[in-house]
């Protein structure tokens, strides 16, 4: 939730990459780390405008409300998500997954996708520290859900050392 717009209690929602024709039926509403309880809402409507989608919730009528919102995370029912095409994975099925480069190193796991517009990169916590991966063709090996595990193609520098020059 990024902001409220106009007086009745709109909000405004950045997504995550797209759902095209995907039907809102209802909303979790996450403090999380903010230490606000979560909440769930019926959509009453939604609209495109701009890059982002505005939500009329029941309940939201005013903009005192919506405002207490910002800065929430909108969740769905996992059942209500559409399946993804092939090579596509929901972000949410990725966070936790081993990491391991080509040549059996392990990496770590991912700890947060970052959307850079270009394409996302895997933050990758492990004995490395924090390692960047590019989410490009030339650096995806295979990803295995079943498994829990990527297998990455590390390009020069990637790695800290590397960029040290160790």
């Amino acid at each position: 939730m990024v902001g409220v717009h106009g007086v009745k209690g709109e909000i405004k929602v950045l997504l995550y990459g797209t759902l095209p024709e995907f039907r809102w039926d209802s909303v979790f509403l996450d403090g999380g780390d903010k230490g606000r309880a979560g909440r769930s809402f019926r959509v009453l409507n939604v609209r495109a405008h701009k890059n982002i989608l505005i939500f009329a919730l029941d309940g939201c009528r005013d903009r005192d409300l919506a405002g207490t919102l910002v800065g929430m995370d909108v969740h769905v029912r996992r059942d209500e998500l559409p399946e993804p095409q092939p090579d596509e994975y929901y972000h949410h099925d990725l966070i936790g997954m081993e990491v391991d480069s080509d040549d059996g190193r392990p990496l770590g796991r991912i700890t947060e996708i970052i959307s850079t517009g270009g394409n996302d990169v895997f933050e990758v916590e492990g004995p490395y520290g924090e390692v960047l991966v590019p989410v490009i063709e030339e650096t995806i090996v295979t990803v295995d859900l079943t498994n829990k595990k990527v297998v990455v193609r590390l390009l020069e520098g990637l790695l800290p050392e590397e960029a040290k020059g160790q």
